[in-house]
C-alpha cells in the first residue's frame, strides 16, 4: 500500500490507484500520512481540516471520515485510534514523501555519481503534480505543500550536481535553463548553469548569466549576487583547472602474462556540489565556494515538524 501526497490524494493497493472522495477526507487521510506512525490529536486534525469554521459535531464528522477512509484502505494496516487521537499504521506500505525522502538520502550518502543520478532521477519523478494539489487553499496544507515544493527543488539540485558530477555538460544546460526560467532569483541554478556552459567550452555564455544574474537581483531585489556566486564568476574568468569535469572512470590494465590482477577503476572525482564528500583535493577552496550556494544541505522531505 502507498498513499501518495506528492499530487493528488490517493491510495494505492496493489499497483491500482484507489480514489478518495471529498475534501475533507482527503485533508484526514493527508494530515496522519504527513506523520505517519505519530499519533495526530483529535483537535488538532479537527483543526488543521477545518480551520475556523468546524461543524457543530466536529468529532463525530471527523469519525465518520475515518471510517470512510478505513474503507478505501480495505483492511489493510490502517488508522489506528490511540489516545488523544490516531495514527496511520502503515506496517509495510509507505507514501510517496517517505520514498522520496529515502532516496534523496540515498544518492547524498552516494559516492557513485551514475547511481546518485538514478535515485534522484526516481525521486523526482515521484512528483505528479504540485503536492496535496487537492487541499489548495487549507492553510496548514498550503505551507506543506510549499515544504515539498521546495524540496522537489533541491533534489532538482543534486540531480544537476550528480550529472556535472558524472561527466555530463551540455546535457544538463536545457534543464537548468528551465530551472532559472522558474526563478530568476535561483542562485545555486545559476551557479550549475554557468558551470555547464563554461564546461561546454562557452565561458562567455556562462560569464554572461552571471551579468543577466546580477542585475535581476539588483532591479527586483536591490541586492548584489552572494559572495560564492561572485566568486565562481572570478573563477571562471580566470580558467581554473579546478572548474575542469572530473576525469572519465578508467582501469590501470597489469602487463599480460603477469597473473597480476588490473589495478582497481579510478573513480570519477565530484568536482561540484557533490552529494557525498570525497575525494576533492586541491580543490577545497573552490568546491566550497560552489557547495555553498545551495541554501542548506538537508535534501530530505523530512517532516512537517511539531503539531
Amino acid at each position: 500500500m502507498r498513499v501518495r501526497l506528492l499530487g493528488s490524494i490517493d491510495v494505492v493497493l496493489d499497483g491500482v490507484p484507489r480514489p478518495v472522495s471529498g475534501l475533507r477526507r482527503k485533508a484526514v487521510l493527508a494530515a496522519l500520512a504527513l506523520q505517519p506512525g505519530e499519533i495526530v490529536s483529535t483537535d488538532r486534525l479537527i483543526d488543521v481540516v477545518w480551520e475556523d469554521a468546524p461543524p457543530r459535531a466536529a468529532a463525530v464528522t471527523l469519525q465518520s471520515h475515518l471510517s470512510h477512509l478505513r474503507r478505501v484502505l480495505a483492511g489493510s494496516p490502517s488508522i489506528v485510534a490511540r489516545a488523544p487521537g490516531y495514527l496511520l499504521d502503515l506496517d509495510g506500505g509507505d507514501t510517496d514523501v517517505q520514498v522520496a525522502d529515502e532516496m534523496i538520502a540515498q544518492a547524498r550518502r552516494s559516492t557513485d555519481p551514475g547511481h546518485a543520478v538514478s535515485l534522484l532521477r526516481a525521486a523526482v519523478a515521484l512528483w505528479r503534480d504540485r503536492p496535496l494539489v487537492d487541499l489548495t487553499g487549507l492553510a496548514w496544507f498550503d505551507g506543506q505543500a510549499e515544504r515539498l515544493d521546495q524540496v522537489l527543488l533541491r533534489a532538482r539540485h543534486a540531480l544537476i550536481d550528480a550529472r556535472l558530477a558524472a561527466g555530463e555538460r551540455a546535457e544538463v544546460i536545457p534543464d537548468l535553463e528551465d530551472l532559472v526560467r522558474q526563478d530568476p532569483h535561483d542562485e545555486p541554478a545559476h551557479g550549475q548553469l554557468m558551470l555547464a556552459l563554461y564546461r561546454s567550452g562557452r565561458q562567455s555564455d556562462a560569464l554572461a548569466v552571471y551579468q543577466r544574474l546580477r542585475r535581476v537581483l539588483d532591479e527586483d531585489l536591490g541586492i548584489a549576487p552572494s559572495r560564492p556566486i561572485r566568486d565562481l564568476e572570478a573563477t571562471i574568468l580566470r580558467q581554473e583547472p579546478a572548474l575542469d569535469p572530473p576525469p572519465p572512470e578508467t582501469s590501470r590494465a597489469a602487463p599480460a602474462g603477469t597473473g597480476v590482477a588490473p589495478a582497481p577503476a579510478t573513480k570519477p572525482i565530484p568536482a561540484q556540489l557533490p552529494l557525498a564528500p570525497a575525494g576533492f583535493t586541491g580543490r577545497i577552496r573552490e568546491l566550497s565556494t560552489l557547495d555553498s550556494l545551495i541554501p542548506g544541505r538537508d535534501d530530505g522531505c523530512g517532516t512537517p515538524g511539531p503539531w
